[in-house]
């Protein structure tokens, strides 16, 4: 049988197993202490992470560095056609910032002269927040929004109650941000 599993000698074979448990136990704590010891030379020697930017760690932007540009996906609407609208931010600033631009702070709003058409806020179902973090010079343009062509005042549930050959001027907000150029179409 091997000599390791069946200690031979003058002693009982306890004293051998105790014998092997105590090296056993040593070259363990040698190993863990070596490895410690170069972790922690590493460590030392790493350089440190940088922080990246979240929101909550980049200021608030500053109004007159922020523009705000009304899209149209189309210049013009065929009869049935539904226009879908969106707005490009823009951080003119020359440090990065953060903006509420959330749904909840979005607002397009349609005006035919100064006929008020559309507010999208009117009827707005679960409107969520959010907070976007803009570099400087960077423009970011919003997810697009459907208009069903109805008025405010009935939500979108009734027939569409605009078109005939119009023009319209479309105008987009972020929280008390306005666009500075109405975005023009026509409804037919």
């Amino acid at each position: 049988m091997n000599a390791f599993l069946a200690p031979a000698g003058p002693l009982p074979p306890s004293v051998y197993w105790r014998r092997r448990a105590i090296v056993l136990v040593l070259a363990i704590l040698v190993f863990s202490g070596i490895w410690t010891l170069f972790t922690a030379f590493n460590a030392g020697t790493t350089p440190a992470p940088v922080a990246s930017q979240t929101p909550e760690t980049v200021v608030a932007c500053n109004s007159k560095n922020i523009s705000l540009r009304a899209k149209t996906n189309q210049e013009s609407y065929a009869e049935g056609e539904l226009p879908k609208f969106s707005m490009t931010i823009t951080n003119a600033g020359t440090t990065a910032c953060t903006l509420e631009v959330g749904t909840d702070k979005q607002k397009y709003v349609i005006m035919s002269g100064s006929d008020l058409i559309w507010d999208s806020t009117v009827c707005q179902v679960s409107p969520q927040p959010f907070r976007q973090i803009f570099e400087a010079g960077q423009s970011l343009t919003t997810d697009a929004v459907q208009w069903g062509r109805a008025r405010s005042d009935n939500c979108d549930s009734g027939t569409p109650a605009v078109g005939g050959g119009a023009s319209y001027q479309l105008t987009v907000y972020v929280g008390d941000l306005q666009s500075t150029d109405a975005k023009q179409f026509m409804l037919y």
